[in-house]
């Protein structure tokens, strides 16, 4: 499984960042048997731009990202995200490792609509 999460650093250690956009890297990890088996790291494409939630969705559309961890994003980001069938989940406070371990215990809430740019 492919997952992807919005951050403020490069590495695991890095805080799962708050707004999508305006991440600075997206952590991309390959999950197999709730393991980690193997990690990169893309720069977000987006992240000086106006509008940058939904360029920044099309980016992660684009490489074939199953799940994607991340905090606040607007609708058409949302609308992009989900026409690609990305799961979406609402990261929590910590570092992009907790993230993943608390996805994988199944601790994570799955956003399912957003309203004013916040997930519900």
């Amino acid at each position: 499984m492919k997952i992807a999460v919005a951050s403020d650093g490069y590495t695991l250690d890095s805080n799962a960042s708050p707004i999508l956009g305006k991440s600075s890297a997206f952590i991309i990890v390959d999950l197999e048997n709730n393991g980690i088996k193997n990690i990169s790291t893309l720069e977000n494409p987006a992240k000086k731009e106006t509008g940058s939630g939904s360029t920044a969705a099309d980016f992660i559309a684009n490489q074939g990202i199953e799940i994607l961890i991340s905090g606040k994003f607007g609708n058409v980001a949302f609308r992009i995200l989900k026409n690609a069938n990305i799961k979406i989940y609402k990261f929590t406070s910590g570092t992009i490792e907790n993230n993943i371990k608390q996805l994988n215990k199944s601790k994570l809430e799955e956003i399912t609509s957003v309203s004013g740019g916040f997930p519900e």
